[in-house]
């Protein structure tokens, strides 16, 4: 039987916000010194760099222990060949504990349910800040990691469809790596300005993405360049085909519609158009799981 994580009882029954993980006696969810880094991209390529989120305190908001993060980016435009940093370019609230961590949501004045650290396969919850038409997470499998010696839940997810696939892995302290821990937009999708996570840290841990070699910091890797410098699909929209810039070499491609249903999965390579003239019109969500890339592409 599946649970369904309601509304209500994601904002009136949580457990009392003292961020006590009990079988380890250490914090899960922001710790001293927690950061993220996250990849950031403006979808395009015409803007690379990083984003990071700071835990710089904690307070009280709607009457609930909560914690406050700071986002900074540094980054490179392409179209105007300079660097830029925004400090902070946004503030975000979350409240938790070894159990849920909630998200503020400025709009409705309420904090809303973003991970679930003891799910179990076959529950679920909705996907913060939307409001109908996105299918939600889905437990598919529970696993542990140790990170510097500490062992850290992990949950499996994929989209609540008929046939799920994973979508991600949900970690203590780290949360999500591609599924974007802002709920702005749909399925935190890693097009948005801030892409995959590449490194945690706080006062015990730390954690670097192994595929990312280029410093958690830094504003590009060289081998992104080719990449991140145009478009990672054309022409957008299009009809029956679209091309894809991609490095050399051949590349796993998914094809997820407006329901969240993998509709194609292939292989792709740099200068080999991918026929979708059988596609129905629609938005299509296109991802590149190996080089942790997204992109929505419009058939007309």
């Amino acid at each position: 039987m599946k649970v369904y994580l309601s509304s209500m009882w994601r904002r009136t029954i949580l457990l009392p916000m003292l961020l006590i993980n009990l079988i380890g006696a250490t914090q899960s969810w922001c710790p001293p010194g927690a950061t993220w880094t996250f990849a950031y991209n403006d979808g395009l390529g015409g803007v690379i760099g990083h984003a990071r989120v700071d835990h710089t305190s904690d307070t009280v908001l709607a009457g609930r222990f909560a914690q406050r993060l700071d986002v900074h980016v540094n980054a490179y435009s392409y179209p105007t060949q300079t660097y830029w940093n925004e400090n902070p370019v946004g503030i975000w609230f979350t409240a938790g504990n070894d159990t849920v961590v909630q998200l503020w949501n400025p709009v409705e004045l309420a904090f809303d349910t973003l991970y679930w650290f003891t799910a179990l396969p076959g529950e679920h919850w909705s996907v913060p800040w939307t409001y109908g038409g996105v299918p939600d997470l889905l437990v598919l499998d529970t696993l542990h990691t140790t990170i510097d010696g500490l062992t850290l839940r992990q949950v499996v997810v994929g989209l609540d469809v008929p046939s799920p696939e994973p979508l991600d892995t949900l970690t203590e302290r780290l949360g999500f790596r591609e599924i974007f821990i802002d709920g702005i937009s749909p399925l935190f999708l890693v097009d948005q300005p801030i892409g995959g996570l590449r490194c945690y840290s706080d006062s015990l841990i730390a954690w670097t993405d192994p595929s990312w070699s280029f410093g958690c910091a830094s504003i590009q890797g060289m081998d992104d360049a080719p990449v991140l410098r145009d478009p990672l699909v054309f022409p957008d929209p299009g009809t029956d085909r679209f091309d894809l810039s991609l490095p050399p070499g051949a590349h796993h491609l998914q094809v997820i519609d407006g329901a969240g249903r993998i509709v194609i999965e292939l292989q792709v390579e740099d200068g080999r158009p991918v026929d979708a003239s059988t596609w129905p019109s629609g938005i299509y969500l296109l991802r590149l799981p190996e080089l942790r890339r997204t992109a929505r592409w419009i058939k007309e």
